[in-house]
């Protein structure tokens, strides 16, 4: 087996579709985001289903609740930009960290909008575990894998 072929084999599975389990500080990392009593209320009360498809080093996320759906796509290493829902543009570095992390870097487009943060996707088994980290609050969002 060729060095290529083995990191490729290397490279962890985020593919599946997972359902939410239970959220930890995940009001708190909204409220220092800027979001508003009713959009924290709303935002910790969801129980969204993600869907994660992965192709190599192509990625494409769908989270999908309620109130609203959340549907991107990328390539790692490559930034790209997001239109949060507030409507602040933010670029976007994705990077595997480890053999069970994806670590997506986030910052402003333009200065004095938005707040840099870090949003760490790990895998273990079934279960996926998303930690934002935002100025000193880490909020976490925990996922079972179902299909």
């Amino acid at each position: 087996m060729s060095g290529e072929e083995s990191s490729a084999a290397a490279k962890p599975s985020f593919h599946g579709k997972y359902k939410f389990v239970r959220n930890e500080n995940f009001e708190s990392f909204l409220e220092a985001n800027g979001a508003n009593w009713f959009v924290r209320k709303m935002a910790s009360s969801s129980s969204p289903e993600l869907q994660i498809t992965q192709d190599g080093d192509k990625f494409h996320f769908k989270l999908h609740s309620l109130f609203h759906t959340r549907d991107f796509g990328f390539k790692l290493g490559e930034t790209f930009e997001e239109t949060m829902q507030d409507g602040i543009v933010m670029k976007v570095t994705p990077q595997l960290e480890g053999n069970n992390k994806l670590v997506m870097s986030y910052v402003p487009k333009e200065e004095g909008q938005g707040k840099p943060q870090k949003h760490t996707r790990e895998i273990n088994g079934d279960d996926l575990v998303l930690t934002c980290e935002l100025e000193n609050i880490i909020a976490k969002r925990f996922f079972k894998k179902i299909e």
